[in-house]
C-alpha cells in the first residue's frame, strides 16, 4: 500500500528546538537554526528510510480557534512561544516549498483538526502515518491510520490500532477522547477531573464506556472521584480534546504526492542558513536513471 505521511509541523519544530537547546546550531551571523536543522534532518531521515508516496505538513495558526471561543481559559496558562520558533517558521515554509512538500493551515482550527479531516478524505487503500508526539492523535487511529513516533534509541516506529488500543486500555479509538477528558491537560488548561490520572481514567472508561455514562452513574463512584466531578467542565473537556474531522478547507490528497526538489531554491536557502551538510546532500550527482534525490 502507498504511504501518506502527515507531519505535525509545530510539534516537530518544538521537538527539534528542545533536542538542541543545550547545544544550539547557529549561523556565523548569530541566527539560531536549531528548530530548522532538526526539522530538515528529520525530513531527510523520513525520505531516506520510509520512502513516502505522499507527504504533507499541518500547522497551527496564531489566531484563536473554536476551542478558545468555547472555553476562554483554553491554553491560557501556556508559556509564550519562544522567539526562535516564531523566527523559524518563514524559513521552514520556504524550505518546504523548495522541497515540493505541501503544507496546510486554517485560522480557527488546529493542526490536529486538519490532520483529522485528512484521514477522512484520503482513500482507505492508502496507509496514513501521523507523525507527532501529541497524544490527542491516538483517537484518529484505524485500520489504515497509524501513529508515527520517535522512539529511542532505534529511531521511529509506526503504531497500529491494536497497539494503540492496548496502550490506552480502550476498546475503540474514540474512547481515547473520554480518557483525555477525565485526565485533563495542564499544558492546554483543560480542566478534567481533579485527582483522576490515566490509570484511574482507564478503569472508569473500561467500566462505564464513556464520560456521558459516567455522569449517569455518578452516584456509584467513590466520593474522592464523585466530589471532584464538575459535570459541565467534564463535558467541556471532552469537547476540547475531540479532534474535528470535518474542517472545510481546500485539500486534495493528490497535491501531496512526493515530488522532486527544486534543487536551486533549496540550495539557496541551505546556503543562507549555512546548512553545509544538507547542501552537499542535494548537490551530489544523481545516479543514472534517478529522477529525484530519493
Amino acid at each position: 500500500m502507498s504511504r501518506f505521511f502527515i507531519i505535525d509541523g509545530y510539534a516537530l519544530l518544538y521537538r527539534s528546538y528542545f533536542a538542541l537547546i543545550k547545544n544550539p546550531t547557529k549561523t556565523s551571523y548569530g541566527l539560531d537554526t536549531s528548530p530548522l536543522y532538526g526539522f530538515v534532518k528529520t525530513l531527510f531521515t523520513l525520505l531516506d528510510l520510509w520512502h513516502p508516496d505522499y507527504i504533507t505538513v499541518v500547522f497551527d495558526t496564531n489566531a484563536k480557534t473554536w476551542r478558545h471561543e468555547s472555553f476562554m481559559e483554553y491554553k491560557a496558562t501556556r508559556p509564550k512561544q519562544p522567539q526562535v520558533i516564531t523566527d523559524s517558521l518563514p524559513y521552514l515554509k520556504e524550505i518546504l516549498t523548495a522541497m515540493s512538500i505541501t503544507f496546510y493551515e486554517k485560522e480557527g482550527f488546529e493542526a490536529d483538526d486538519l490532520a483529522g479531516t485528512m484521514t477522512k478524505k484520503i482513500p482507505e487503500d492508502i496507509n496514513i502515518y501521523l507523525m507527532t508526539q501529541d497524544k490527542d492523535y491516538a483517537q484518529l487511529v484505524k485500520k489504515n491510520v497509524f501513529l508515527f513516533k520517535s522512539i529511542m534509541p532505534s529511531g521511529y516506529k509506526a503504531f497500529a490500532m491494536p497497539e494503540v488500543l492496548t496502550l490506552w486500555g480502550v476498546a475503540i479509538p474514540e474512547q481515547v477522547v473520554d480518557i483525555l477528558a477525565l485526565v485533563g491537560d495542564t499544558s492546554d488548561n483543560i480542566p478534567g477531573v481533579v485527582g483522576v490520572g490515566k490509570e484511574t481514567a482507564k478503569k472508569l472508561i473500561q467500566q462505564y464506556m464513556s464520560v456521558e455514562n459516567i455522569l449517569v452513574h455518578k452516584d456509584e463512584l467513590p466520593d474522592k472521584i464523585k466530589n471532584n466531578i464538575d459535570d459541565e467542565k467534564l463535558i467541556m473537556s471532552k469537547k476540547l480534546v475531540t479532534i474535528t474531522t470535518d474542517v472545510d478547507f481546500c485539500f486534495d490528497y493528490n497535491e501531496c504526492i512526493k515530488k522532486d526538489f527544486n534543487d536551486q531554491a533549496l540550495g539557496k536557502i541551505f546556503k543562507q542558513l549555512e546548512f553545509e551538510s544538507f547542501y552537499k546532500k542535494i548537490s551530489r550527482p544523481k545516479k543514472e536513471g534517478q529522477l529525484g534525490l530519493f
